[in-house]
């Protein structure tokens, strides 16, 4: 079933999630189970991240395999704890 995340991190910027995406290299090798990835500045301030999976498991992977060691590599310490809600619909 698919799911939708939301991280709103009050302590994000656009100068984090770029390392963060270069260290990752998306676009050469997306994730396998990612469906949209949106990301911006926050209303609030920081950064907001919205994506959809097309199962809890592709994001848990991706964030064990992937996100935790980019993070860890560009020197983010702490991490917002996402909102996940199941997906009824979506278009791309």
């Amino acid at each position: 079933m698919p799911i939708a995340v939301l991280i709103d991190n009050p302590e994000g910027s656009q100068e984090t999630y770029d390392k963060v995406r270069t260290q990752l290299g998306l676009e050469e090798q997306p994730p396998a189970g990612g469906i949209l990835h949106v990301a911006g500045p926050s209303p609030d301030g920081g950064w907001r991240i919205v994506e959809v999976w097309e199962s809890q498991e592709d994001a848990d992977r991706f964030v064990a395999e992937r996100l935790a060691p980019a993070l860890e590599a560009v020197g983010v310490t702490g991490r917002a704890q996402p909102q996940i809600w199941p997906v009824h619909s979506y278009i791309t």
